[in-house]
């Protein structure tokens, strides 16, 4: 997977579909939470393994942490891979707006 292909994908989708930055993040947080990379064990670690995931690990450290209690290695993968789709979502719909604020 092409991680800013993806967001990019998610990213458009959502602002095509609202029109405006805020509904367009809402909509866009919700398709990253329902992602595969966010679900399954395997492909989050797998993601975890090929993408640079350093954005997304700041991210969840700024809300509170990467792990709670009682967290399986898979189920942290799986919040790095969010997190780190989730922060490249919304670079993408900051570029979007830019772009339609400049047309």
């Amino acid at each position: 997977m092409n991680l800013y292909t993806e967001a990019k994908e998610i990213a458009q989708e959502a602002w095509d579909e609202t029109g405006n930055l805020e509904d367009a993040l809402f909509l866009a947080q919700e398709a990253v939470d329902g992602h595969a990379i966010s679900i399954y064990y395997g492909k989050a670690i797998e993601f975890c393994a090929t993408h640079n995931t350093d954005r997304g690990e700041q991210y969840l450290e700024d809300c509170g942490g990467i792990a709670q209690d009682g967290d399986t290695f898979g189920a942290i993968a799986c919040r790095i891979a969010y997190a780190t789709l989730l922060v490249a979502v919304e670079d993408c719909l900051f570029e979007i707006e830019q772009e339609q604020e400049a047309a």
